[in-house]
């Protein structure tokens, strides 16, 4: 079998006082009684967006299957599929990219430091040690703490709006430091598109889990491209295991 590695996917609390009366010399006879408050302090405006982050990284912090589907430049298009469990470190995903110059697909399942990778063309997998990837191997490295790129779109959002119990609306800033990390949501990454502070769409369930990430893109020089992450079956257990008859990579791939 042949050694080799794969790129899935290039590619207040407020005060309120209130005068009894209109002459503070005036003091109320036997008749009179003090004038009581009759309007009650407003309530405070709920902070969507402080809200929207708190649930996209509880959804990030549990056991969680997603889909991905979108458009990519070039009349590419991207599909998925993936399942991630940051506590028992187990990770899984399969992605293709279909249309264009240069289509591609591939499966990654990473176990701790252990990450087995497989293009679509190939059966055998690959086992690359993450313990000995080089730091700046984009490609093979693999970062436990935002494997899907959510914690960077989070990072990213500028602004929200609830426009119901189970939706958010607003916008975020696809130039950010971590932009190349995070597009496609679930399936990283893209180069930036240069476009400007994008519009997105969230929508929660009934106990304040994200189960879908809607993204828009308008590059400069492309039509809008949409993409949307689906997640589902937070904090149930996942099985992951690793392949059988892993080959091993190639040590020019490794830190010398």
């Amino acid at each position: 079998m042949k050694q080799r590695t794969t790129v899935l996917v290039l590619g207040l609390t407020g005060c309120l006082l209130v005068a009894a009366g209109c002459t503070p010399e005036a003091e109320p006879t036997r008749a009179e009684k003090p004038v009581q408050a009759t309007t009650a302090a407003p309530s405070p405006t709920p902070d969507a967006r402080a809200e929207l982050v708190a649930g996209l990284q509880r959804s990030q912090g549990v056991a969680h299957r997603y889909t991905v589907r979108g458009g990519l430049p070039e009349g590419q298009k991207v599909t998925g599929t993936g399942a991630f469990d940051p506590k028992k470190r187990r990770f899984q995903t399969t992605i293709s990219v279909t249309g264009g110059k240069n289509p591609s697909a591939g499966s990654r399942i990473v176990i701790g430091t252990d990450s087995y990778l497989r293009p679509s063309d190939e059966k055998d997998w690959v086992h690359v040690d993450l313990k000995r990837v080089k730091p700046d191997d984009i490609f093979l490295r693999f970062d436990w703490a935002d494997p899907t790129g959510l914690k960077a779109f989070t990072s990213s959002i500028v602004s929200v709006d609830r426009t119901d119990p189970h939706t958010y609306t607003g916008r975020f800033d696809p130039n950010g430091k971590d932009a190349t990390s995070f597009l496609p949501v679930g399936a990283p990454s893209i180069v930036s598109l240069g476009a400007r502070p994008s519009p997105f769409t969230i929508t929660t369930d009934d106990k304040g889990w994200v189960t879908s990430i809607k993204v828009e893109l308008s590059p400069s020089d492309g039509p809008k491209l949409t993409m949307t992450t689906t997640m589902k079956d937070h904090g149930k257990a996942l099985k992951i295991t690793a392949p059988k008859g892993a080959g091993e990579a190639a040590d020019f791939y490794y830190r010398k």
